[in-house]
């Protein structure tokens, strides 16, 4: 796949309104959840965070396979 391609792909999977929904979710019920978690439970707290830090992730790393494909835009220098 090359860069355009992943760029694309990019592109498309971010103005999917269900993948969006979807991560959108997750994120919020794991960030949620950590407000209730029993602070004493070390795994659920770092598998909650870990949750919520994956999607994070994903998000920028597609942004940033956009980002990497754009154009820089001329500016004129006064």
């Amino acid at each position: 796949m090359t860069p355009e391609d992943y760029a694309a792909e990019a592109r498309r999977l971010l103005s999917d309104m269900t993948f969006r929904s979807a991560l959108s979710t997750v994120h919020y019920n794991a960030l949620e959840a950590l407000v209730t978690v029993n602070a004493d439970d070390k795994t659920a707290v770092l598998r909650l965070q870990q949750k919520a830090a994956v999607i994070d992730e994903v998000l920028s790393e597609l942004e940033g396979a956009i980002i990497a494909m754009s154009k820089p835009e001329v500016q004129e220098l006064a």
